[in-house]
Parts: structure tokens; sequence; C-alpha cells
């Protein structure tokens, strides 16, 4: 039945053989997007086009059912569509529909968007499954567009001052939603080592990015360098930088304190 959900590590409809984003591999099962904690090498899995692009060889499932935004997929006598999510490329929410009773599974997902995006549509259901990432209440995050601004602002005084500004950002999509937030504002990029086959993959798998340089150790003068938070040990070859940590979790100042930014912003990709 449709409205029995079970947790078994993971989040499962027993009643259509279907499990979302399980923590282990199952025989058929959806993955939302293409994080390393939520995609698994699953016998079969359900998901975008742009997520399986984005899935490094060695995690893809073993088999897929590539579905697009809003096409509709039958699974035993019930009806799979899925949604765009917002969290990045490709993560997308699932919509399930059998006999009268429809369940929605979220996934990560980001409501509000940058730049002018409208928020993300949420399809009604009768059954809600929504991952909380940042589920505590002092988790409460200002408007994007005023924290990329101030992004914006931050990385300009540094260039201004002659310092190289280092964001701290997750290599899979947090770098490469960053560039294309800071292109408007005249920016230009360089990458630590672990960014670059993400953003490759990014630019492939449909979201072209504005011109970027690997960084190599090589001084990258007015450039803003993007590099993951465990990258930080790359970047001390720079010389003059300072390093700001841009991440939902910059909300919780001991998670904040544990990379030792010069400055946080947080900008969620939830």
């Amino acid at each position: 039945m449709t409205r029995e959900v079970v947790w078994d590590r993971g989040v499962s409809l027993p009643g259509h053989r279907l499990w979302l984003d399980p923590l282990v591999v199952r025989s058929f099962a959806f993955i939302s997007h293409a994080h390393t904690d939520h995609a698994r090498r699953h016998k079969e899995a359900l998901l975008t086009p742009q997520t399986l692009a984005l899935i490094p060889e060695a995690r893809r499932p073993r088999g897929w059912r590539m579905l697009g935004f809003g096409e509709p997929m039958r699974r035993g006598d019930g009806r799979v569509t899925l949604y765009p999510a917002g969290h990045m490329l490709g993560s997308a929410q699932l919509h399930f529909e059998h006999d009268g009773t429809s369940v929605l599974y979220t996934g990560d997902i980001k409501l509000r968007q940058p730049g002018g995006v409208p928020p993300t549509f949420v399809p009604k259901a009768d059954i809600l499954i929504l991952e909380s990432t940042y589920g505590r209440p002092h988790f409460r995050f200002g408007d994007p567009d005023s924290t990329v601004e101030a992004i914006a602002r931050w990385c300009r005084l540094a260039l201004d001052s002659r310092v190289t500004p280092v964001l701290l950002c997750h290599a899979l999509g947090k770098t490469e939603e960053m560039m294309l937030a800071l292109a408007p504002y005249g920016f230009e990029f360089a990458l630590e080592k672990r960014c670059v086959p993400c953003a490759r993959d990014y630019a492939a798998a449909g979201r072209p990015l504005p011109g970027w340089v690997e960084f190599n150790g090589d001084p990258i003068a007015g450039r803003v360098l993007i590099a993951p938070p465990v990258g930080k040990d790359e970047i001390r070859r720079l010389g003059r930088y300072r390093t700001a940590l841009v991440s939902g979790w910059a909300k919780d100042a001991e998670f904040a304190r544990l990379f030792g930014a010069d400055a946080t912003f947080d900008l969620s990709d939830h």
C-alpha cells in the first residue's frame, strides 16, 4: 500500500519495491543527486541524466533508468514523476502516485534560488518525506542574493588589497554554483585540484561555467581561488590570502571554528 513508508537504512515504499536514497546497495533505488552520501552502486537505479553524468565511474550504479523532469514512469501499479529539487545540477524530487494516494520524497532540496530564478516547485502530495539537513531552529538563512553580494564584496576587498580570496566550498555542486553566482561581478577563478574534475563534469553535464584555471601552486594574482574545506593545506603556498567558509554549516559556530576560516558566509545549497 502507498501509505506504508519504512525506514531500514534508507526510506522504502515496501509495497512497491522502491528504495529512496538508501544507505546500502539495493536491487532498485532512486538516487536523488550525485553527492557521495547518496550515490550507491545499486543493481539498478532511477536517476536523472545529469545525476548519472556527475557520479564518478567507481560509484555509479551497475544499471540504471534515466528519467527526465516531468516525464511519468510506471512502477508496478504506480506512477513515478521527477521534479527539480534545486540542490545541485540534476537533483530531483520523486513524486509517487498509486490508487489515489501520493507520496513526495524531496531528497536534499533548496527552495530559494539566487539570481532571480523562480522558487523550486513542490508538487502536492498526501505524504511528504523531507530530508532536513538543517532542522534545528538556529539554521535560518538570509536572502541568497544578499549573501552572494556580501561574498562578492569580500572578494573584491581582498583583491584590491593584493590578497588572494579563497572560498572554501564543497567540490561538487557548491563550487560550480558559486562560480556562476559570482561571474556577473566580473571575477576570474582558479580551482584547487580536487575541484577540477567536478567542474569538468558539471560543464559536460550541461551547465557551462565561467573560465577558470587550475591552481598548481603558481601565483594567481587577480583571481578568486575556490578549494574544498579539506584543501587548505594546498593553498598555504599562496603567501598572502584570506579564507571564507561558504556553507550552510557556517551558521554553526563550532563547525565553522573547525575550519579556522577568516570569514564565514551561510550560503546553503539546501
